[in-house]
């Protein structure tokens, strides 16, 4: 049974996917207590410690506010999770991954790297900034049996949305052409088809109902 290594899989939409996998997979869920991503050395000697097949990369942190009013604090507590923590992973998983001749990588971005909301351009610039370097890190690595995949998540109906105001979801559910959030199956779904898959390799899925 493959083993999958969840960055940050404590949340809401973590649980519900590790819920649906572990049946056909063996789970292994790190939230920050176990692997905190900012601290590379921290990372490497948790990587160091367990064994896995996969990587799934769910570590987020988004602070809301206009770009000119964020602050370097602000700012570096976005980057230091979703960015330097993300190359943190990459860089500690990728030589025991290559030394199995076999790994898939996957990076859970989002809807707004693509479709930017006021207020978390910090947050959406570095989805962006992962998206990219998982084209580039494919390049690298599929020949050593691994590949490298973002899904580019639309609104679902578990994790960050709890924080969205009711008014503001029935707005967003307006402009989704299913007028409907995503459910937790179907994100559960496409990783299987990722992970089964060898030919998906070095791209972004979007899973968004259309929007």
């Amino acid at each position: 049974m493959k083993k999958i290594l969840f960055i940050g899989g404590t949340g809401g939409l973590g649980s519900e996917i590790i819920k649906n996998l572990e049946d056909k997979f063996e789970c292994i869920s790190a939230g920050s207590n176990l692997c905190d991503v900012t601290d590379e050395t921290k990372v490497t000697k948790y990587l160091d410690s367990i064994d896995f097949d996969i990587v799934i990369y769910l570590s987020v942190k988004n602070i809301d506010g206009l770009i000119h009013n964020q602050t370097n604090d602000s700012v570096n507590q976005q980057l230091n999770v979703n960015v330097l923590g993300f190359l943190n992973i990459l860089r500690s998983c990728t030589p025991k991954l290559r030394e199995k001749g076999y790994g898939r990588i996957i990076y859970m971005s989002s809807i707004l790297s693509t479709k930017p909301i006021k207020g978390a351009g910090i947050y959406a610039a570095s989805k962006s900034f992962c998206e990219s370097i998982i084209k580039t890190y494919t390049l690298e690595n599929t020949k050593y049996g691994i590949t490298s995949n973002s899904i580019q998540l639309g609104y679902c109906d578990v994790g960050l949305i709890d924080e969205v105001p009711e008014h503001i979801l029935t707005n967003v559910i307006n402009t989704i052409p299913q007028k409907r959030l995503g459910r937790a199956i179907e994100v559960s779904n496409l990783i299987e088809t990722i992970i089964n898959t060898e030919y998906i390799n070095g791209t972004t899925i979007t899973i968004t109902g259309g929007l």
